[in-house]
């Protein structure tokens, strides 16, 4: 239900913002606008203004629309004309509108969020396996980034920002870091292109840039569980199971996952003092079957929180509009390279999320916090506003398409070839809708 509530209001605000910039575009030309809806289907609300405009509410929250007024109706109509009496220039200028006001709320939100600031963690590197990309360009633990081809770091997340596209695209990357010694060096990367499913593999730890975690602290104890049972104590931090060290938060919790009714050896570190012990997770059904034999997982009853170092970014109201346009930007360009790459076979179709993946998605990032799930909110406008400019008939771009190729003829494409151009285009519109939803329940059922 919170997910559901999440994805609403995440469509709800992305799709409202998109249609008023076509509602504010056909109202500067003084097109009527007959209705501005949120969502499809059954009508749950509705109310009409003094313009003549129907603002509507709709049961299925996936999308929404502004219906101009298609046909000459009156002659010198003061509520508005039809947008078939507009130039060709003006109708570009209208569908061109929801996409600018897409990317525009991407630049708003970012920069509130770039002001606002937040702790994030240092981008301090973990130790890279030798066969990565990272190890053999010179990278060691405890390496921090400080700029990505020439643009200051100030955390992992703005390091994670900069390197996710040029590694995803196989492009080179130049990275400055400040090593344990505290001197200054400079290392190119050549990462290899990307061409599986993102949401499956971490590509940049497969590359061998990982955030150096610290031993993951114990937050909390449940009674009664194993945890309490072996002498676990909140505060206590574990640097080794069954002798392995300098583990990760998600390399224990992985490790006691995978071993039900299993004794698992510990290295505890207790205000200073390292303590031994042994404990036996236990089994519990496995949200995921694959996670090991026979459908279950280990669990100790304990909650466990991972100590970053942390530094405080945020932004003065210039520094943060203009990182939000470069964010905007860069996000736009990845959205439509990864597009061309799916298109092309360079990249996996299963990238291709559909609204089941979009609601688990927001709630998932509103439950890390407003500020993450603002950006989500961002990330998916500028997808929208990048989709939207695609030339699919259908889509704003195709329209003005269309029209700019009336702008060049001097003359409007016949009703015929216009129609056919359409159907084109919702049919691929049909096929996206329905791979995207295959996608979405294969994640479900695996």
């Amino acid at each position: 239900m919170f997910s559901l509530l999440m994805f609403i209001i995440t469509i709800s605000v992305v799709v409202v913002f998109h249609e008023f910039g076509h509602y504010f575009a056909a109202r500067f030309y003084h097109v009527y606008v007959e209705r501005f809806s949120l969502g499809f289907g059954k009508v749950l609300f509705k109310k009409k203004d003094k313009k003549g405009t129907e603002w509507v509410i709709s049961m299925l929250p996936l999308g929404g629309y502004v219906k101009p007024l298609a046909e000459p109706r009156i002659p010198n109509n003061p509520i508005g004309e039809s947008i078939a009496e507009k130039s060709a220039f003006q109708k570009i200028v209208i569908y061109a509108a929801g996409p600018f006001f897409s990317f525009l709320l991407g630049i708003i939100l970012y920069t509130g969020v770039f002001m606002v600031g937040e702790n994030q963690p240092e981008a301090i590197l973990a130790n890279p396996q030798q066969s990565t990309i990272a190890y053999q360009g010179g990278i060691r633990e405890g390496d921090k980034i400080v700029a990505v081809n020439g643009q200051a770091i100030k955390s992992w997340v703005e390091a994670v920002d900069e390197l996710i596209g040029p590694f995803t695209l196989g492009q080179a990357v130049e990275l400055t870091i400040n090593t344990k010694q505290d001197t200054i060096k400079t290392i190119t990367l050549h990462p290899t292109a990307f061409k599986g499913n993102l949401e499956e593999v971490n590509w940049l730890k497969e590359q061998g840039l990982m955030l150096l975690s610290p031993p993951p602290t114990i937050q909390r104890i449940i009674p009664d569980g194993p945890a309490e049972k072996a002498g676990l104590k909140q505060g206590d931090k574990i640097i080794g199971i069954d002798g392995q060290y300098q583990l990760g938060i998600n390399e224990v919790i992985g490790k006691i996952q995978q071993s039900p009714n299993q004794t698992l050896n510990l290295l505890v570190n207790r205000n200073g003092t390292e303590i031994s012990m042994a404990i036996t997770p236990v089994a519990v059904e496995s949200d995921n079957p694959q996670v090991n034999d026979g459908g279950v997982k280990g669990r100790i009853n304990a909650e466990f929180r991972a100590d970053f170092p942390l530094v405080k970014v945020a932004y003065s109201p210039i520094e943060a509009f203009t990182k939000a346009m470069n964010k905007t930007w860069d996000t736009a360009w990845f959205s439509l390279k990864m597009m061309f790459k799916m298109l092309t076979g360079q990249a996996s179709l299963k990238n291709i999320s559909g609204p089941l993946t979009i609601a688990d998605y927001s709630g998932k990032v509103a439950e890390n916090g407003l500020l993450n799930f603002i950006q989500f909110i961002a990330l998916i406008s500028i997808s929208i506003g990048v989709l939207n400019l695609l030339p699919i008939p259908a889509l704003d771009g195709g329209q003005m398409l269309i029209n700019f190729v009336e702008l060049v003829r001097g003359k409007p494409l016949s009703d015929a070839v216009l129609e056919g151009l359409m159907r084109i285009g919702y049919g691929f519109l049909l096929m996206l809708m329905i791979f995207a939803f295959t996608n979405d329940i294969l994640r479900i059922f695996t």
